[in-house]
């Protein structure tokens, strides 16, 4: 039998990353639902419910041994509220995709360099991850630069990234290997 890998809370400047909580689900529904914040991910939740669903899901997966996804909310130190979260799927062999997002009120403050530098971070040092990647919205200048801001580069174009209900979306790929994020300096 194996063992949950449980991720341990990481501390950034202004945020606490740790693993998502079902009490979370209402702050995550408070940015997630908004148009603004869902206009750059693939993933939609539309509504409460939806958001309340899939925490409940993520906080289930938490204790599965086959555990291939790792949610983190970002708690504001100051206030305590979640104002962004990250993820971290594994693809195999040593490949894993980081993903961000921050509550629209809190953009252009850093926070998502923040989740962004944590998850690479958790990535390689606790998950000994040999290759990161991002898919980032090709209108989504923000990410694109969030990407190369923690590392990231060899940005490649996918021009139909299943979006879901049989739409499709340009999208660029960043990477970054084991072997750059430990020559980058602190």
């Amino acid at each position: 039998m194996g063992t949950v890998l449980a991720i341990r809370a990481v501390e950034t400047v202004h945020l606490i990353l740790r693993e998502i909580e079902r009490k979370d689900a209402t702050e995550f529904a408070g940015y997630m639902t908004q148009p603004r914040y869902q206009r750059h991910i693939t993933h939609r939740l539309r509504n409460e419910t939806m958001v309340k669903d899939f925490v409940a899901r993520q906080v289930a997966a938490q204790h599965d041994v086959r555990r291939q996804v790792y949610h983190l909310a970002a708690e504001e130190k100051s206030s305590g509220e979640v104002v962004g979260d990250g993820f971290i799927i594994s693809h195999g062999t040593g490949s894993f995709e980081v993903g961000w997002g921050v509550h629209p009120a809190m953009w252009s403050m850093g926070l998502g360099t923040e989740i962004g530098r944590a998850l690479v971070a958790i990535g390689f040092e606790r998950l000994k991850a040999q290759s990161l990647w991002c898919k980032v919205m090709a209108e989504n200048s923000a990410s694109g630069k969030l990407a190369r801001r923690i590392g990231m580069e060899g940005k490649v174009n996918r021009e139909d990234y299943p979006l879901g209900q049989g739409k499709t979306v340009p999208v660029d790929i960043y990477v970054i290997t084991a072997a750059t994020y430990f020559e980058l300096p602190y």
